[in-house]
């Protein structure tokens, strides 16, 4: 039970390279952005709980800024990936 956290995560990664690789649209980049912030979330529940239930201003903001932040990471992976893939001969 305990390796199934490093497991979705390693899948979340490897999708965001997949969807590069294979040369999907960059679109994709904002709805992967989602489930990459709704894991991080999920992961620093601790730290999001409070905000979860006040849901004043800090929390849109936080939200926001979280998913900004994850869309940068995947938006990187996505290139990477789609770098790879041009290296191949996709």
């Amino acid at each position: 039970m305990q390796y199934i956290k490093p497991l979705l995560g390693i899948g979340l990664i490897a999708i965001a390279l997949y969807v590069g690789f294979v040369g999907i649209s960059p679109w994709i980049i904002l709805l992967v952005g989602i489930v990459f912030t709704a894991a991080y979330i999920q992961d620093k529940w601790f730290l999001w709980h409070d905000l979860f239930q006040r849901r004043d201003r800090a929390f849109y903001q936080s939200l926001l800024i979280t998913y900004l932040i994850q869309v940068v990471v995947v938006a990187i992976l996505y290139l990477l990936g789609l770098g790879i893939g041009r290296l191949i001969g996709l």
